[in-house]
């Protein structure tokens, strides 16, 4: 049986994303003003005796079957692929996806004292055609991190569908697309894992870009975030990247400034302001020894370029 053990931080998180699941407000009993395509449920089963669903015991057609997704909180379930055999322990941070009516079989086994989860159940039919291709390929058992897009998405379903918050069978279908982009997208990452060095670059670009409004994080702070010393981090990331932290921070940086140079019309000093730079004496120091232009030179020379490639495309043929 394969065993997903999660860490404690990924116990810590499902308990965070629990009491947020708990605290959100539930409709009062009564029909919706339009034929859904999905509801919703948190759940804790402790009595083995009663917790066991299998796939071909369940009302389905199979014409037109319905998913299943399912995301542990806490405590442990086993699922069992009907397609391979694979016993699986679903632990927190860890969801399935199945279809109904399939040959998939998913329980709370004797030596599991609880098993809490939340789970959606979709009768999309393109939604559900969709999900069914990609679990065939990546298999329906996924580790799926509690602050990922998927999960957001997931939890605005919930919600909406919880709090009857959707006006029409539209609303419930863009968000339900929303949810399948996030799940497609996640999907295709399980398949094609990008490199290390891509992704470590990917992962401190956004934490950087995202703290330039308050201040650029610290060489220490991003090893800190990885569980690592400052020493220990820098050397890994120039392993792996080639480049040292600090000097990647001042690249992504940069390369803020100069799309603000173009696409605003901000001066200097707002730029400097907003991107982490003293003042807008020491940005276009820093700026010239990058690019071997002037701030406003570069802002002329690239603007007049992107004018210029603007108007060629709108010209006639």
């Amino acid at each position: 049986m394969r065993r997903p053990f999660p860490t404690m931080d990924a116990d810590r998180e499902c308990q965070i994303l629990y009491r947020t699941l708990c605290s959100l407000r539930c409709r009062p009993e009564g029909p919706m003003p339009y034929p859904a395509h999905v509801i919703s449920g948190l759940e804790t089963q402790t009595d083995p005796s009663v917790y066991a669903w299998h796939g071909r015991k369940r009302l389905g057609d199979e014409k037109k079957p319905f998913m299943v997704w399912q995301y542990t909180l806490a405590g442990f379930g086993t699922f069992l692929s009907g397609t391979t055999g694979e016993r699986i322990e679903m632990r927190p941070g860890h969801a399935f996806t199945t279809l109904v009516p399939s040959d998939d079989f998913y329980y709370l086994p004797p030596e599991s004292e609880s098993w809490t989860f939340f789970w959606l159940i979709i009768d999309h039919p393109y939604i559900v055609r969709r999900v069914r291709d990609r679990i065939r390929l990546t298999g329906p058992a996924w580790r799926v991190a509690s602050r990922s897009p998927l999960i957001e998405r997931a939890l605005n379903l919930f919600d909406l569908v919880r709090a009857a918050s959707l006006p029409d069978e539209f609303a419930e279908e863009a968000d339900l697309f929303a949810f399948l982009t996030e799940f497609e997208r996640l999907g295709h990452q399980i398949l094609y894992p990008p490199l290390p060095r891509e992704r470590i670059l990917a992962e401190v670009r956004k934490e950087i870009i995202s703290r330039l409004p308050t201040g650029l994080p610290s060489v220490a702070e991003l090893a800190d975030e990885r569980g690592m010393s400052r020493t220990g981090f820098t050397h890994y990331f120039r392993r792996t990247t080639g480049l040292s932290p600090a000097r990647f921070i001042n690249q992504v940086r940069l390369a803020e400034v100069a799309k603000l140079l173009v696409s605003s019309s901000l001066k200097l000093s707002a730029i400097a302001e907003v991107t982490g730079f003293a003042d807008a004496t020491h940005l276009g120091k820093v700026f010239r020894r990058h690019y071997y232009l002037t701030p406003d030179k570069y802002r002329h020379v690239m603007g007049s370029e992107l004018s210029d490639q603007l108007k060629g495309s709108s010209s006639p043929n």
